[in-house]
């Protein structure tokens, strides 16, 4: 069975957080958040200056935003995949809010979703983690700190 996913709307944060919770994975958040505060480049304030900045100034700018950024998403990533780590290490827990959302998220219900076979629901999961608006998720939250 071939099951599509669509894209993750707001309500969906909900059922999200409620894994979360149940996964408790506190620990690897204030990891994560102490890892953006580590790696955060102290930022000279320029708006004491009425000029723009010399391009030099802009050039150190743009390069410190640009690293900034690529630490945010390689931070998002990294608590994406620890979710999913914990999440298949700890899935009697977390089952049938897992099913529930998967159902939800397919157009099925929670029935069909358990019922899937071994590799189809391991697929489904890791498509799931996979999802680019999970991964801007947690991407936000790491650049929020």
């Amino acid at each position: 069975m071939n099951l599509e996913m669509r894209e993750l709307k707001g309500d969906d944060l909900f059922s999200l957080l409620s894994i979360v919770g149940k996964l408790d994975i506190k620990d690897e958040f204030v990891e994560m958040f102490e890892k953006n505060v580590e790696s955060a480049e102290k930022v000279v304030p320029l708006d004491y200056k009425d000029k723009k900045p010399t391009k030099a100034e802009q050039a150190k700018i743009d390069k410190a935003k640009e690293k900034a950024e690529k630490e945010a998403q390689k931070r998002g990533m990294e608590m994406g995949a620890k979710m999913l780590q914990k999440t298949l290490r700890n899935l009697k827990s977390v089952k049938f809010d897992i099913n529930e959302l998967l159902a939800e998220l397919t157009a099925t219900d929670v029935s069909t979703i358990s019922t899937l076979g071994l590799t189809e629901y391991t697929t489904l999961i890791i498509t799931f983690f996979k999802k680019p608006e999970l991964i801007d998720f947690f991407k936000s939250i790491a650049t929020l700190l």
